[in-house]
């Protein structure tokens, strides 16, 4: 538990509904939500590092029993710097809707339409007091405040015509037609003010210096005309048209798309000879289906980038005006991205249902992707919007249903599970001088493979690429770690690691190039010894440089699913779920920071202990070394930051995990006990969620890290929070 977070929040909601004519039922709602979370004064994942990291030697009290500040805001006490360094926030939301529904000609004509406004409001306010971290002499009095406050509403207006009825007793239409407008509006406001004379106003009008002042508003809209017909002949043959025709103000000359679908379906054991069959009552369910459909999107593209896109210059001025320019390349004729979706399904049912399969394969290809096209530099632009990739996604889904027990008298228990796997290629990317029309990634040797004239062939990997997919991490292979003299100059006597600037103990007295000295005289370089990592040389050259990367995981799962079963016994009932994911690789920075010693003074975890010694020669983890990134670079290679690429493979773990998500037993009351104080139904349950994870990840949490900030990279972070709740359910 971490003193001084949590989270506090309040729901409420009302609805009704009201028959103002037998053919007009008219329907109001409204919701309300109030939350509170408190924000941590430093980073997330620097919290847990540097919190995990604290020397067990340093004393967090004073001599008076009073909080020691420690060395600084990050690396300090959390007790001394929390009501210091205070923070505070609320969101608000609120959701307002009113429709009705109009029976033109009863049980078949009926005119809907709804009205909704969503309302979102944040407010976050910080302030600094007067503070002093152990390496200071003096006070820290700067005092800074900040206000921040975000705003947005939608606003929907939809409206739909609904058609059912059936012809010649066997012939089933069900047609909408309708129409939508929905209205976006956002609104950002922050300031900062530093100087305040005191600790006892936190506001912003008691700062001597206005450091910061910050507004923003946009905009966007969105008009919809759609439609469906659905189709059935005694509920034998099944058809659908679907149609979407959308236009957004983010776009400009091709501001309208068009998205149709189709499916159509087959109950077989529907048909009268089937019904006849001797395996009627085994196979009780068969529905092929298939569908087609095209869906569009254009997230990737800002609310107002068609019109021209303007940054301000720092703080300079032009001419006593704030100086800005024209940053980014218009491109009017950007297009929705269209997502073309092929789904093959099929259901079965045996006995009675009671064992089910749901079965289904997609094929989506998105045309039109929303990429940046990389531009020369005396273009004045770095890239322009296009709509020139184009990406691939196949997968399969399967479900299963059973009912193993069912005693109404006694035990009644049913399981489910579903799989899901999905792998993705991309199919086309902007032209670029690379192969393959390779965007950003690495250059690498490919193999030993060398072209008539000797030189070193070499391939793309990472990034982007054509036939390639996504979600690809590139870093070094550690083939094992030098356990001896003995194992280096076996394998690396007159090796280079250009990365580390490293020799082998055989190049001790030859010349280095880079420096016109012998390697043991160069200054900056390092020998390679015991406790290193011996690193795959991927074009077995002698010299361990960039070539010799190669791809070590990927951030996305390609397997994904879960499983639950609930028990029932009479008026008790225990139902658990498990979820899992397999096929993830986590970059866990956490452990390379803390095992490399990246800050060099923090406390280290338990795994330094298994680190390469003398003693323990046959580790799997380099010698400790003071900040790593500075010295043999056996874990950060390229970098102590937390990119996801370029690190050592041994930093890069499974996240493979089976979790269970929640378990729940629950008492119906008998009615019996009941009805004599007024109560027709009443339940008591009790429920564990995420209790435990099966998994051999080192880290808080094994599940994908796949948010904006720093995919597929375990910094810290908080763990999945165990939670229990208690309940009782009553309806009067």
């Amino acid at each position: 538990m971490v003193r001084g977070t949590g989270y506090q929040r309040f729901n409420g909601s009302v609805n009704a509904s009201y028959k103002v004519l037998p053919i007009l039922n008219v329907k109001a709602g409204a919701t309300y939500s109030w939350a509170k979370k408190p924000e941590l004064w430093i980073g997330e994942y620097e919290f847990f590092y540097r919190t995990r990291s604290q020397r067990p030697t340093w004393n967090p009290y004073l001599e008076d029993g009073s909080p020691a500040p420690g060395w600084s805001t990050s690396d300090g006490n959390p007790d001394y710097y929390r009501p210091r360094l205070t923070r505070e926030n609320c969101t608000r939301k609120s959701t307002y809707n009113l429709g009705w529904d109009l029976d033109i000609i009863p049980k078949k004509l009926t005119w809907s339409a709804n009205a909704s406004l969503y309302h979102y409001d944040y407010q976050n306010e910080k302030f600094d007091k007067s503070f002093q971290p152990q390496t200071s002499n003096v006070p820290n009095n700067v005092r800074t405040a900040v206000a921040e406050i975000s705003r947005f509403s939608n606003v929907q207006i939809n409206t739909t015509l609904n058609y059912k009825d059936t012809f010649a007793e066997n012939h089933n239409v069900d047609a909408m037609i309708g129409g939508e407008y929905f209205d976006h509006n956002t609104f950002d406001f922050s300031a900062e003010t530093q100087n305040s004379p005191t600790d006892d106003i936190p506001t912003l009008n008691a700062g001597a210096t206005r450091s910061k002042t910050y507004s923003y508003k946009s905009r966007y809209r969105i008009e919809s005309l759609f439609g469906r017909i659905n189709y059935d002949y005694q509920q034998k043959y099944l058809l659908s048209f679907t149609a979407r025709y959308d236009g957004i103000s983010k776009l400009k000359d091709n501001r309208w798309g068009f998205f149709p679908g189709v499916s159509a379906g087959w109950n077989v054991t529907q048909e009268e000879w089937w019904k006849n069959s001797k395996i009627s009552n085994i196979i009780t369910n068969i529905k092929p289906r298939i569908s087609y459909g095209v869906n569009g999107n254009v997230n990737g593209i800002d609310d107002f980038a068609i019109y021209g896109v303007y940054k301000q210059i720092g703080a300079k001025t032009y001419n006593g005006q704030t100086a800005y320019y024209n940053s980014t390349l218009l491109n009017t004729g950007l297009r929705w991205e269209q997502s073309r979706s092929l789904e093959i399904g099929l259901d079965l049912g045996f006995l009675n249902n009671r064992l089910a399969f749901i079965l289904d394969y997609y094929n989506r290809t998105t045309d039109d992707l929303l990429t940046n096209l990389n531009l020369p530099a005396y273009t004045g632009f770095m890239s322009m919007k296009t709509n020139l990739g184009k990406l691939r996604n196949t997968g399969f889904e399967m479900e299963i249903r059973a009912n193993i027990l069912n005693n109404p008298k006694g035990f009644k228990w049913d399981i489910s599970a579903n799989l899901t796997s999905v792998a993705n290629k991309i199919l086309q990317l902007p032209n670029s001088d690379k192969p393959n029309n390779q965007l950003d990634g690495y250059e690498v040797a490919d193999g030993t493979k060398k072209d008539a004239n000797g030189k070193q062939i070499t391939k793309w990997i990472g990034g982007y690429a054509e036939g390639g997919k996504l979600g690809d991490i590139v870093g070094y292979k550690q083939q094992h770690i030098f356990k001896n003299w003995e194992d280096v100059k076996a394998h690396a006597n007159m090796h280079i690691d250009e990365v580390a600037k490293l020799y082998g103990p055989g190049l001790a007295n030859e010349i280095n190039p880079a420096t016109g000295k012998t390697y043991a005289t160069s200054a900056g370089w390092k020998p390679i010894e015991p406790g290193d990592v011996c690193w795959e040389d991927v074009n077995q050259d002698g010299t361990i440089n960039s070539l010799d990367k190669s791809v070590l995981g990927n951030i996305f799962p390609n397997v994904t699913g879960g499983f639950s079963t609930t028990l029932t016994y009479k008026n008790l009932s225990l139902y658990a779920r498990f979820d899992y994911a397999l096929g993830h690789t986590i970059y866990n920075h956490l452990k390379a920071r803390s095992m490399g010693q990246y800050q060099g003074q923090f406390n280290n975890i338990t795994l330094v202990k298994d680190m390469w010694s003398e003693d323990n020669p046959n580790s799997d983890y380099p010698a400790y070394s003071y900040s790593d990134q500075l010295n043999k670079k056996n874990l950060s290679r390229e970098s102590d930051g937390a990119d996801i690429d370029g690190h050592s493979s041994r930093m890069y773990e499974k996240g493979d995990y089976l979790a269970l998500r929640e378990i729940t037993l629950n008492w119906n009351i008998p009615t019996k006990w009941l009805t004599h104080i007024g109560i027709s139904k009443a339940s008591a349950y009790i429920t564990g969620q995420n209790l435990f994870y099966i998994t051999g990840y080192g880290g808080a949490s094994p599940e994908p890290k796949l948010d904006s900030y720093y995919k597929g990279v375990d910094l810290g972070r908080y763990p999945t929070p165990l939670t229990l709740l208690f309940g009782l359910n009553v309806t009067f």
